[in-house]
């Protein structure tokens, strides 16, 4: 009974303790802070975490920019083509702020290029109505597809 006991306990600090790093992760990708992001990773978060909105740390990161943080990511396993609950990716997000050096790392990394989210919106298109000619430039180049919305 003793050994049962010890277990539960054991494996509730292991949940708790868990659940503290996603945390930690999650505002460390949102403040750009790529140490204590690295550090995290080291001691076991979840790369493909996401926030209590849905949005796995690697869109978060995409979302600001971040390309020193989301390369730690990536290299650590995190999906290039995770997408939040409207199936927003890490590439639309960097693609629809305009974050070259971010797209065309996410590209490199195997980033589905004709993902469309829920709305019917690729990269592409998110950088079309952006402005943003140079990231639609990389995207074609990659082999983006201009799509009709679903």
């Amino acid at each position: 009974m003793k050994k049962i006991i010890i277990f539960i306990a054991c494996f509730w600090v292991s949940v708790g303790m868990a659940a503290d790093l996603t945390l930690e992760l999650i505002s460390a990708v949102m403040s750009g802070r790529v140490d204590v992001v690295r550090d995290l990773i080291v001691q076991g978060a979840d790369v493909n975490a996401k926030n209590p909105a849905g949005r796995p740390v690697i869109v978060l990161a995409a979302a600001n920019g971040n390309q020193r943080t989301l390369s730690s990511l990536i290299s650590s396993g995190a999906d290039v083509n995770g997408v939040d609950k409207l199936a927003n990716s890490a590439l639309m997000e960097a693609s629809a702020f305009g974050y070259e050096g971010a797209v065309s790392l996410l590209i490199a990394s195997g980033a589905d290029v004709n993902l469309q989210n829920t709305a019917g919106d690729s990269a592409l298109s998110k950088a079309n109505r952006s402005g943003k000619a140079k990231i639609e430039e990389l995207l074609k180049a990659a082999g983006a597809e201009e799509t009709a919305k679903k």
